[in-house]
């Protein structure tokens, strides 16, 4: 395009570059707002922060009330766990040449250096307290335990069973 032609675009074309050039600083200002937002709650857990075992202990309280809750018979439901450990994240790791120890592998990516996991060993009960109105009836009593039992893979002497 020659000097004339550009003058000749500018001069009939004016709105529509004003809109593309709108358009385009509206989508430049959106990327930017969104690299700047912070991750849902389950990517920054998974990324290494573990939440405390308070945190730990009401999250497993709350899905053994819910569980227990909708066996048959049951009714109102309140609980009480214990946790000895907090999820643990293992790593994979490599002799350092320096010291001679292991170390975790590191790996570069987009947002720095990252260990490269391994696995993740859960928490580890302690202890639970079920407590239940129905809890009296003796079948209902042995569906608490065996429920508790098989949902925190822990044995029947760490589980105990109360009537309100």
């Amino acid at each position: 395009m020659n000097a004339n032609g550009w003058r000749n675009w500018w001069g009939q074309g004016r709105g529509k570059f004003v809109q593309i050039a709108i358009l385009a600083g509206l989508g430049v200002a959106l990327l930017v707002i969104g690299s700047g937002h912070s991750p849902p709650p389950a990517t920054r857990l998974s990324t290494g922060a573990t939440p405390t075992l308070e945190v730990q202990e009401a999250l497993v309280e709350g899905q053994l009330v819910r569980i227990l809750e909708a066996i048959p018979n049951v009714g109102k439901v309140q609980a009480a766990v214990t946790l000895s450990r907090t999820i643990q994240s293992q790593f994979v790791t490599a002799p350092s040449s320096v010291s001679g120890t292991l170390s975790p592998i590191l790996v570069q990516n987009n947002n720095g250096e990252s260990v490269v996991p391994l696995d993740q060993v859960g928490p580890a009960v302690q202890g639970v307290v079920v407590v239940a109105r129905t809890a009296q009836n003796p079948v209902v009593r042995s569906e608490l335990t065996n429920a508790v039992e098989t949902l925190l893979q822990i044995p029947a002497y760490q589980v105990l069973i109360l009537p309100s």
